[in-house]
């Protein structure tokens, strides 16, 4: 990957996921530090939470996931329904149309950067917009949609353990469970069919080769009132969040 784009891709990462379960409450939110983290000259601060462990397990899992990004199209953190361990709503960061360029000189640093402020600014929007999250009801976890990529076959082809890229290399390709597209909503059938998604498209990043979509799946469900402090009722009976 290009230097000056895995260098801006961390932080928007970083920052993505920290805002993520920041806003949607799957830590409280004393645990965040709110005025020490500020990226891309946003007019706020972004919540970076205070726990250690969880912002070593962030930076690994972006390593890892820059690591494997020429096979990913899609990097989702999912946040999970306590109750049910049913995922209702999806942050979803589509790679489809990234191209895997070591020469970028189209861009500058300035676009680059441009481009992750405006995609981060709209997510904090549309985070603000939605309705709160109760405590201790979500989790979270993070899904990967991967191309020509066998985790089982990088850890098979590994003999030794014996130096720590190679360490890294196992310990990557171990971190990932495979699971089919719907298994989290495979008790939730309406109708004999899927429960209905709502797609909340977001602002992500589009110049050059440099293309990643942004967008929020969330899952269209009854009942939904042990999760969310205030809903939208539809007419069908179905729950829906605010959006801008």
């Amino acid at each position: 990957m290009n230097e000056l784009i895995e260098k801006w891709i961390k932080v928007y990462l970083k920052s993505y996921i920290n805002l993520v379960l920041y806003h949607r409450n799957v830590y409280p939110s004393i645990t965040f530090e709110l005025t020490t983290y500020q990226a891309f000259t946003l007019p706020k601060f972004i919540p970076i939470n205070r726990h250690q462990g969880l912002q070593q397990y962030i930076e690994e899992l972006i390593n890892d996931v820059l690591s494997k990004l020429i096979h990913i199209f899609k990097v989702s953190i999912g946040i999970i329904d306590k109750e049910n361990n049913v995922c209702i709503e999806k942050y979803v960061l589509d790679f489809g149309e990234f191209q895997h360029l070591d020469d970028i000189s189209s861009l500058t640093e300035m676009d680059v950067y441009n481009e992750f402020r405006s995609s981060l600014n709209c997510l904090i929007t549309q985070l603000e917009d939605m309705p709160q999250v109760k405590d201790d009801t979500v989790a979270f976890q993070v899904f990967i949609n991967t191309v020509e990529y066998n985790p089982l076959a990088t850890i098979e082809s590994i003999e030794r353990v014996s130096n720590e890229d190679i360490k890294n290399t196992f310990d990557r390709a171990a971190n990932w469970t495979k699971c089919e597209e719907h298994e989290y909503i495979e008790n939730l059938h309406e109708n004999n069919g899927q429960p209905k998604v709502k797609l909340i498209s977001l602002i992500g990043c589009d110049i050059g080769p440099f293309v990643i979509y942004n967008y929020i799946e969330q899952l269209m469900i009854k009942d939904m009132n042990h999760v969310y402090s205030t809903l939208n009722s539809n007419k069908d009976g179905t729950s829906s969040m605010g959006s801008i």
